[in-house]
């Protein structure tokens, strides 16, 4: 009876513990969705109540007047772009570090793992995005932030590959794989933790950058969210404060999305591959 007390204990430890962290994380969210339903005098007045009453037309308003629309539908061009690039391009790099024998290898992963923490060059690299007319463009936005995401991504991938038991990629070889088809068709099946971990990562990243855009876009039809909401700051200090919570929870919807999306694949990666059965 004392160990079966303690277990709930210990237990009630736990929720309690998770409960605490899971308000600080859901209320500054809670707190922003119900502010995006205020009136502009209320939400002065008013700051940490609850709304009188929802005013929806502040999402109509904030959707219009920022035309989220259209900045939507940029921020997830460069973010999905972003994601998919990186997931490809540091797969096959982490696994070309992590099990093929050259004299470079380590001396690159190292490299790799210093320019995670150099900083960017923001003059050279807008020299650089002009003179290759990528200004205003896909690209533009695109290139810099796969290029900015390789490293982080690449030491992510490389070190789930190398707690890949050898003899998995044994077997394969055994049965006629070629190096290109034991990744393709047994190492990216399982990895599933490590795509979902990068894709989160990137995709966050790249949906809320500020500076990148901030210096590469200047036609208001390639403005991403992050830019988009600049139109509720005003000269002399004036904010539309409400249209600015309204359209950054429309803005945080896709986030949730993919990370519910992500959370699923993240489970499946844990419970199948090439060891279920």
């Amino acid at each position: 009876m004392g160990k079966r007390k303690l277990n709930h204990l210990t237990d009630l430890g736990r929720h309690l513990v998770l409960g605490f962290f899971t308000l600080i994380i859901l209320y500054p969210i809670s707190w922003m969705v119900m502010a995006s339903f205020k009136r502009p005098g209320e939400y002065l007045n008013n700051l940490w109540g609850l709304p009188e009453g929802f005013q929806f037309q502040n999402y109509q308003f904030a959707w219009v007047n920022a035309d989220l629309g259209t900045a939507l539908f940029n921020s997830l061009v460069v973010s999905l772009s972003v994601v998919f690039l990186i997931v490809t391009l540091s797969g096959f790099a982490a696994f070309a570090l992590g099990y093929f024998r050259f004299r470079l290898a380590t001396a690159i992963f190292f490299m790799l793992v210093f320019t995670m923490q150099a900083p960017v060059p923001l003059m050279a690299m807008y020299v650089v995005i002009v003179k290759l007319n990528l200004s205003d463009s896909y690209m533009g936005l695109i290139l810099p932030s796969v290029a900015a995401g390789l490293p982080l991504s690449i030491f992510i991938f490389r070190s789930f590959f190398l707690s890949v038991p050898s003899e998995i990629m044994d077997a394969a070889r055994v049965d006629g794989c070629n190096s290109l088809q034991v990744f393709l068709r047994v190492v990216a099946p399982i990895s599933g933790p490590a795509i979902a971990t990068v894709s989160i990562l990137e995709f966050v990243g790249s949906w809320n950058q500020y500076v990148l855009p901030l210096i590469v876009v200047r036609r208001a039809d390639m403005r991403t969210l992050p830019l988009a909401i600049q139109v509720f700051f005003r000269e002399w200090g004036q904010v539309e404060w409400v249209q600015v919570f309204a359209a950054l929870s429309i803005g945080t919807l896709p986030i949730i999305i993919i990370y519910i999306i992500m959370q699923r694949q993240f489970i499946q990666g844990l419970t199948s591959g090439a060891v279920k059965g």
